[in-house]
């Protein structure tokens, strides 16, 4: 059962990881492009980055649910 585990938590964990940097390099270029960039683009772009969090931010509190209950087993398990 442990030898399971290991992969699938860690496959979790790049998935989770991989979202925040993804987030945190677009919040990057756009920070970065909208002094260079028309106003119209500057406003496209930042609408895109408020679409794309409006669709995650609501999935992001069952996912922490999710991860504090599976470190809350891992230690269990871990200890045993």
């Amino acid at each position: 059962m442990r030898q399971g585990f290991g992969p699938i938590l860690g496959r979790v964990l790049t998935v989770i990881a991989t979202l925040l940097l993804v987030g945190i390099i677009l919040r990057l270029i756009v920070a970065i492009l909208a002094p260079v960039l028309p106003a119209q683009f500057a406003r496209d772009l930042n609408s895109g980055w408020q679409m794309l969090y409006g669709i995650v931010s609501p999935a992001m509190t069952p996912i922490m649910a999710v991860l504090i209950l599976g470190a809350i087993c891992w230690v269990i398990i871990g200890r045993r």
